[in-house]
C-alpha cells in the first residue's frame, strides 16, 4: 500500500482509521509532559532556570501556587482522558482512587497559602509545611499514575522484537515444507 505523505492519519491493512496513536500522543503523552513542567513550577516557581533568572516580578509563592494548581488540574485531566482505556483488571479502580485523592487535594489548595496585608498591599504567602507535604503527595500520585497507564499499554506496548534473520529462516523453512 502506498499512501501520500500528506495523509494525517494512519490507515491499517483493513482500511480502518486508526487514531489510537494520535489519541495517546495528544490526550495522554501531552498532559504527562505538561505535568513535568507544572511540577517544576510548583516546586521552584519557574519551569526553567532561565525563566527564574528573568523574573517578571510576580512573587515566587504566587507562581508556585499557580504551578501547583495547574499540576493537579493536568493530572485530573489525564485521569479523565485515560479512564475509558483501563481494561486490565483493577487498573480502572486504581486510576479512580488516584483521581479521588487529586480531587481532595484540589479542595485544600486555598488552605496552602495565606494573604498578608501590609500598607494597603496584599501578598500571598505559602504555608510552607502544608504546601510541601501536599506537593510531595501530588508528585507521588503523578508517579503512580504511570502504572495503570502502562499496564494498559498507553505508554509502552509489549511487542516482540523483529528479527529479520529469524523471519528469513521461517520463510525459507515454510517454502521447503510446502514444496
Amino acid at each position: 500500500m502506498d499512501f501520500s505523505k500528506e495523509d494525517k492519519y494512519n490507515v491499517s491493512e483493513l482500511g480502518n482509521w486508526n487514531v489510537a496513536s494520535e489519541f495517546a500522543r495528544i490526550k495522554i503523552m501531552k498532559p504527562l509532559d505538561y505535568c513535568d513542567h507544572y511540577e517544576n513550577i510548583a516546586r521552584f516557581g519557574y519551569d526553567t532556570l532561565i525563566e527564574e533568572l528573568e523574573n517578571f516580578g510576580v512573587p515566587l509563592d504566587t507562581l508556585k501556587l499557580i504551578g501547583f494548581e495547574r499540576l493537579v488540574n493536568e493530572l485530573l485531566k489525564l485521569c479523565g482522558n485515560s479512564k475509558f482505556a483501563m481494561k486490565v483488571g483493577g487498573t480502572r479502580t486504581e486510576l479512580e482512587n488516584l483521581e479521588k485523592e487529586l480531587q481532595t487535594i484540589k479542595k485544600i489548595i486555598p488552605f496552602l497559602s495565606k494573604t498578608i496585608k501590609k500598607q494597603r498591599k496584599q501578598k500571598l504567602v505559602l504555608e510552607k509545611d502544608k504546601y510541601n507535604k501536599a506537593l510531595d503527595i501530588v508528585i507521588k500520585i503523578k508517579s503512580k499514575l504511570n502504572e495503570p497507564l502502562n499496564k494498559n499499554h498507553l505508554i509502552f506496548t509489549d511487542k516482540l522484537e523483529f528479527n529479520p534473520q529469524a523471519y528469513k529462516k521461517q520463510i525459507i523453512e515454510g517454502a521447503k515444507t510446502r514444496g
